[in-house]
């Protein structure tokens, strides 16, 4: 009993450098108006701290695998479990694109001019952490940790879902934010469903893939051909299907 309470404290303490560590840097360092110097500083902390985690807190203070966060073996059926999580969130962000239309907001698609500004450097980094470390991060250790403390899958969901959800609340404002709700759910059910952090990356990685590598050459395309990339109509609705998260 004494030792599974003091593994539930060491749990509860990387956890709470985990999200507070992602929030500080997000939401209180980081500018409102970040430039790449700005963001690329965060990332670096970001990562160092998943390095510490990796090689040091998770092996040597808590005494796990990497298995207890969902690294376990690659399977080729991954990618085409994260290819149709994918196309199902697609579907859901059809009635999100309508919903917030309605409600006077905007969700992620909005962000992509901003976007645009940041040099291809910092938005391949911003892929990358994306992709690899947020869902480290937010799923596979948060959600792990979360089940052995609480004993309730869906309370560790639950706060799996709000900390990844509202950590981009004050960098993407309340619509796209709101979007991400959508991928953050997604990624919670298709966690517990695989118990692999595995799909999740792929999920996140064509999500990302979009937003920050794709998406800013899909518009300078639409823009040679039609003079301008049009505020409304079908094209905004198309690239709100093309949803990304970093």
């Amino acid at each position: 009993m004494t030792r599974k309470l003091s593994k539930r404290w060491i749990y509860a303490v990387g956890l709470v450098i985990v999200f507070a560590s992602d929030f500080i840097l997000r939401d209180v360092l980081l500018p409102e108006h970040a430039r790449d110097i700005h963001i690329a500083t965060a990332v670096l902390i970001e990562w160092l701290i998943l390095l510490v985690l990796l090689t040091f807190w998770i092996p040597k203070i808590e005494g796990n695998r990497f298995a207890s966060i969902g690294f376990g073996k690659f399977k080729w059926r991954y990618l085409w479990v994260g290819l149709l999580t994918y196309l199902v969130l697609l579907v859901v962000w059809i009635g999100s694109y309508f919903a917030l239309n309605a409600l006077g907001l905007e969700g992620l698609r909005s962000l992509q001019p901003m976007i645009r500004e940041y040099s291809f450097l910092t938005r391949l980094i911003l892929f990358f952490t994306g992709t690899f470390l947020e869902e480290i991060f937010y799923r596979g250790y948060a959600i792990e940790r979360l089940t052995s403390i609480t004993e309730k899958k869906w309370l560790a969901g639950l706060i799996s879902w709000a900390a990844f959800t509202f950590v981009h609340l004050k960098f993407f404002g309340l619509g796209p934010t709101l979007d991400v709700g959508v991928l953050s759910a997604g990624l919670v059910i298709l966690y517990f469903k695989e118990r692999s952090i595995w799909p999740c990356i792929v999920v996140h990685g064509i999500n990302g893939a979009y937003g920050f590598l794709i998406g800013a050459f899909f518009d300078v395309a639409i823009k040679s051909w039609y003079g301008k990339v049009p505020n409304s109509d079908w094209r905004l609705f198309v690239g709100n299907l093309c949803l990304f998260r970093t």
